[in-house]
Order: structure tokens, then C-alpha cells, then sequence
């Protein structure tokens, strides 16, 4: 069976093929002191490998989905 995923704006269901984790770091030169004082960003971004019904696979965010149904129970049944 598998675990059913729901987009929390669009509404649309997708099976939850797996997870992925990625971390990013970007730097910049900043305005006054160029490359001596560069302006760094870094963060993590937790992604949902899915694929719709038309076997189509891509990637969002875990924060967008919702799961709706594991192994044809909804998840309030099961905890």
C-alpha cells in the first residue's frame, strides 16, 4: 500500500515516493569590504519526492503536504 499525500493549497493528492534533505550556502561580496567581509545565507530544505497519477515524479516541500491516508487508514486511526 501506499501513503497518500495531500497539497495543502492546490488540494491535489500524490504518492509519497521518499525524502530528501538538502543544505545550502550562498556568499556574496558585501557593499563596503568586497570579499573580506562577505555576506553569507545557509539553510535546509526538506523535500517530498512524489508522483501524481500520471506516474509524473517531482519534488516539494515537506511543509506544503499533508498526509491524508497510510496504507488506507487515515492517520488519526492508526495513532
Amino acid at each position: 500500500m501506499a501513503i497518500i499525500v495531500e497539497h495543502k493549497d492546490s488540494g491535489k493528492k500524490y504518492i509519497l515516493l521518499g525524502t530528501g534533505f538538502g543544505a545550502f550556502k550562498a556568499s556574496r561580496p558585501s557593499v563596503f569590504f568586497g570579499d573580506w567581509l562577505p555576506k553569507e545565507e545557509s539553510g535546509e530544505l526538506t523535500m517530498v519526492a512524489v508522483c501524481d497519477n500520471q506516474g509524473q515524479i517531482g519534488w516539494i516541500s515537506s511543509e506544503e503536504l499533508t498526509v491524508v491516508e497510510v496504507e488506507g487508514r487515515r492517520p488519526a486511526e492508526m495513532l
